[in-house]
This record gives structure tokens, C-alpha cells and sequence, in this order.
């Protein structure tokens, strides 16, 4: 689901706020393209970027739900490829909006937030699930599987992620993922210990990305706040 057309409105208003110049990538999609083909898209994309002369540590990534996952499997790739290569790939600064944490998903709020939220909570075991047709669609749940989705490129809550750049975080209290977003927001933190730039901010009564619904004042105060963090950069 999603791409250039769907986040047209919630790009040119973050756009707005921030003041900087937009680049929307039109990744390969699950099922049809499943992971890690959109890994692969928003690196080249990163890497066109480079090469157009703009330098990493002024490139800001944003994105929602499963955007949000993407772009910290982003960090995390540039982070490996900077370590072997010795180039500096860290960008200035990460904005998550109601990340998908990973594949490997518990919290309570799944089930409990249902009611609220317009994300309905899929079991795994079924052959339908957003999960499922995302990593290997197809292939038999079996413990194999569960082994393969614990990976941190699928499930970053269960990596490294150290040395990350400046990051916000923003979610909706509820929306049905808010524990797991909770629980990679703490992750985050305790793994840059040493710095203070890992930020969340929770919106009471707010469902999975609602940014999108412009005129509600939450969405006004998410976006001014953005803006903050990115003239703080």
C-alpha cells in the first residue's frame, strides 16, 4: 500500500514546515516485490542523491508505518556499508511516523487498540498477513520463519542500533502498535546512551498515522514539532 500519489498531501506539508526540498522514492512493493527489493530502491535512491552532489549529513529520512521501518533499515545499512568502506553515509537525522517496529510484533495494544484503530491486527498465521506477504510470500509459517523474521534488518528491535543519527518518533496512543513502537523508541535509546537526540512523542487518542487527517489540531502540533526538530539538525 502507498506510494508518491497517497503521501502527496502529508509530503508537501511536511515540506512546508521544514523548509527543505522533498524527494519521494516509488519503491517496489510486497507482494509483487518482496523484501528486501525496497531496501535495495531506498539505497540506490540515497546513493542518486549523493551523487547529485548533496551531501549525507544534510539528508533528512521520513517516513510512515512501513516507510518508517524502511527508513531504519536505511541507517542500518548505510551504517554496515560506512564501516567497511570508511565513507561517511550517516544522515542528519530520521523521522518516524507510526513505524512499523519490525516483523516480530507482541505488544498488548495489537489487540487491545483494535477498537480504535483503522489497522486491523492480521495474525501472522494467516497466509494474508501484511508480514507475510511482505518478507517471503508464500513459504510455510514454520519455526524457520519466526527464526528468519527475528533477523534486525526485519525486526531492528532485536539488532544493534547504536550509532544512530538524531531521531523523532512520533505515534498515536491508539493505534494497535503502539507497544512495539514504545518498546523500538526504548531500544533506541538505550543502545545511544550517550546522546539526547532519540525523541518520542506520543498523541493522546490518535490512530496509526494521523498526520494524514490535516485539519485535526494533533496533526498541526505533530508537524510544528517536526519542523522543530529538523531546524535543530
Amino acid at each position: 500500500m502507498g506510494g508518491p500519489s497517497s503521501h502527496r498531501e502529508v509530503l508537501g506539508k511536511m515540506t512546508e514546515c521544514s523548509k527543505l526540498r522533498s524527494f519521494i522514492i516509488d519503491y517496489r512493493l510486497a507482494p509483487k516485490h518482496p523484501f528486501p527489493a525496497q531496501l535495495h530502491d531506498a539505497f540506490i535512491a540515497f546513493q542518486y542523491l549523493v551523487k547529485q552532489g548533496f551531501k549525507s549529513h544534510n539528508i533528512v529520512l521520513a517516513g510512515d508505518s512501513a516507510g518508517g521501518h524502511l527508513c531504519v533499515d536505511l541507517v542500518l545499512l548505510l551504517r554496515h556499508i560506512a564501516k567497511t568502506t570508511l565513507r561517511q553515509m550517516t544522515p542528519a537525522g530520521v523521522i518516524l511516523l507510526s513505524p512499523l517496529p519490525g516483523m516480530h510484533m507482541h505488544g498488548a495494544s495489537l489487540h487491545k487498540n483494535a477498537v480504535y484503530d483503522y489497522l486491523w491486527p492480521t495474525p501472522i498465521e494467516w497466509p494474508t498477513s501484511p508480514i507475510r506477504l511482505f518478507y517471503k510470500p508464500g513459504q510455510k509459517y514454520d519455526d524457520e520463519y519466526r527464526k528468519e523474521i527475528c533477523d534486525p534488518l526485519l525486526t531492528p528491535v532485536l539488532g544493534d542500533l547504536s550509532e544512530f543519527p538524531p531521531t523523532i518518533i512520533q505515534s498515536g496512543s491508539s493505534e494497535i502498535l503502539i507497544d512495539d513502537i514504545r518498546e523500538l523508541y526504548v531500544k533506541l535509546k538505550l543502545d545511544n546512551p550517550e546522546h539526547g537526540w532519540i525523541q518520542w512523542e506520543e498523541y493522546p487518542e490518535m490512530v496509526h498515522v494521523f498526520h494524514r487527517f490535516l485539519n485535526r489540531p494533533e496533526s498541526e502540533a505533530a508537524f510544528e514539532s517536526l519542523a522543530n526538530f529538523v531546524a535543530s539538525l
